[in-house]
């Protein structure tokens, strides 16, 4: 290979460039980052989440303890009030059976006797005769 005059000065040329040592980077207080406690987060949802529906299912047995073992209550308030959707709701939350509510509401305790001089409307249908 024939060397031209060129490569030689070129050579030279690349010769005379030496490397720089960069300028160190700019380092700030840096603070790690908080750690993100997703998992444990979400254990302990699940875990407040279990105890609030024990919680409730204890008082709901409780209460329904409670309305058993009390027939006056319940039969004074089949009698006392109308009966209306929010009170069919709580009588059938409260009644140990659908059988059983409903013949408590079909025949309700005779809250009071009809007096000697008056006579009882379902007493004097229940006499009438019907042809058809």
């Amino acid at each position: 290979m024939l060397d031209h005059p060129d490569d030689e000065r070129f050579e030279a040329y690349l010769k005379q460039f030496r490397p720089l040592v960069p300028d160190l980077l700019p380092v700030h207080q840096t603070q790690p980052a908080p750690r993100r406690h997703f998992g444990r987060t979400i254990r302990l949802a699940g875990w407040v989440a279990a105890m609030v529906m024990l919680a409730v299912a204890g008082l709901r047995m409780l209460n329904h303890q409670r309305a058993e073992s009390s027939p006056a209550a319940k039969a004074e308030l089949l009698a006392s009030t109308p009966l209306t959707v929010q009170r069919a709701n709580v009588l059938l939350a409260t009644a140990p059976s659908y059988k059983a509510l409903m013949n408590e509401l079909t025949f309700p305790p005779q809250s009071s006797p009809v007096p000697k001089n008056k006579q009882s409307a379902l007493a004097v249908l229940s006499k009438e005769k019907i042809k058809l």
